[in-house]
């Protein structure tokens, strides 16, 4: 499957560590996009962006930009954007590495992992200002609904799924 963002935008709005940048990215970028993004815009909707990213409508959501409605010109930072929060919240979260002996966390003697609460309070805070750009982004979709007949706002799916 596609991805829609890259790493170097990744890096760029919410950076991971290089250590773990290529090494997860991909794989931590398609669950964010099945997971995540999926539920928010539908089925139908989320198999037109992942088929046609580069079509011009699909493009501007992706980006971000400005549109008027109603005389109001609104600006929005796209799904790209949306994405990147939303990859970091599950990155925060996915510390495990898997050993011989089980999962477990890096510990060294200069360094403490930081505790369940710190981790999931991060990825509360990165999964509120994805949402808020997400909300963004419906806005723009509804006041251009011509371009993006495949959304559907009153789909019981437009929920995500929290760790």
């Amino acid at each position: 499957m596609i991805i829609l963002w890259s790493l170097q935008e990744q890096q760029a709005t919410r950076p991971i560590s290089d250590n773990n940048a290529s090494r997860k990215f991909n794989n931590l970028a398609y669950d964010t996009q099945i997971k995540d993004l999926k539920p928010l815009l539908g089925f139908d909707m989320f198999q037109d962006l992942i088929q046609n990213p580069t079509t011009t409508a699909n493009t501007l959501l992706l980006s971000g930009g400005t549109y008027t409605y109603n005389g109001i010109t609104y600006q929005f930072e796209g799904l790209k954007k949306v994405l990147c929060y939303l990859f970091y919240a599950n990155y925060v979260m996915d510390n495990l590495q898997d050993t011989f002996h089980g999962f477990v966390t890096q510990n060294t003697e200069d360094s403490t992992a930081a505790s369940s609460g710190d981790k999931k309070n991060l990825r509360d805070q990165n999964h509120e200002i994805a949402m808020q750009h997400w909300v963004d982004c419906k806005h723009f979709i509804e006041c251009n609904y011509a371009n993006y007949p495949y959304f559907n706002c009153r789909t019981q799916n437009n929920r995500l799924i929290t760790l």
